[in-house]
């Protein structure tokens, strides 16, 4: 199962992508205007998809990394409330035993509630756990590979040039 999630700074989610091999779902769509998506490191840097600089050689790049991580966290705690609050999407909760499609469906759903949550101003109930009730975020797998063309690389760095120097 592969679950992409785009959300806005105050956690609500836009888009997300719950997606089994042959059964793609979707909830949302992403305005029409310039935007910039964040991805972690796994994936390549593309003109539309900001990456973090693997090794910063200037302060600029270094400026521009802190300011993915600070931005990268948004989309983490998003993860992480909606994981703490639909207890079946986090693992300690059990695994959720139905068809690929019905989990693609319950993703969405959670998706969906989570928002009307936020909307509706409903309080968050934290229940005692392990961790103090708090669910953190899956950290992504960084990969190794570096399959990034010259043109998206221009782009991070034309970002980097006029945003962190």
């Amino acid at each position: 199962m592969n679950v992409q999630m785009v959300c806005l700074a105050d956690q609500y989610i836009s888009q997300v992508n719950a997606m089994f091999p042959g059964i793609p779902y979707m909830m949302g769509q992403l305005q029409r205007h310039r935007v910039w998506l964040l991805g972690d490191s796994g994936y390549p840097n593309l003109s539309w998809l900001l990456t973090p600089v693997r090794n910063p050689w200037t302060r600029a790049e270094e400026r521009y990394n802190e300011a993915y991580g600070r931005t990268r966290r948004v989309i983490e705690r998003t993860i992480g409330l909606l994981k703490a609050r639909f207890r079946c999407l986090h693992m300690t909760g059990g695994s959720l035993l139905y068809s690929p499609k019905k989990v693609c469906q319950i993703i969405i759903a959670c998706s969906m509630l989570h928002n009307l949550a936020l909307r509706r101003q409903v309080p968050f109930l934290q229940e005692d756990g392990p961790d103090g009730g708090v669910v953190a975020a899956v950290e992504p797998v960084d990969s190794d590979e570096d399959d990034t063309e010259d043109e998206d690389i221009d782009n991070r760095e034309s970002v980097i040039q006029q945003y962190f120097q």
